[in-house]
């Protein structure tokens, strides 16, 4: 899967820290992408933390609100 390996290592780097969606795509991408290529990116993360997450590896914390809310990723293993 594209980008699995950079969001494991850096997940796995800080345990203990819970990650927005938001960064893990500046981590992938940079600070000045494009809206297309986070977009693009952001669907690329999605499947990998989907799979880490049926796996056992990432812990999913729902948004606390029902709109505007964000979800937040955590490393298990």
């Amino acid at each position: 899967m594209k980008y699995a390996r950079e969001i494991m290592e850096l997940m796995s780097a800080y345990p203990k820290r819970d990650f927005r969606m938001k960064d893990l795509v500046k981590s992938i991408v940079g600070h000045a992408p494009s809206s297309a290529q986070k977009h693009r990116v952001r669907i690329q993360i999605a499947n990998v933390i989907r799979e880490l997450e049926a796996m056992g590896y990432v812990f999913r914390r729902p948004p606390s609100a029902k709109r505007g809310g964000f979800a937040l990723y955590r490393w298990r293993g």
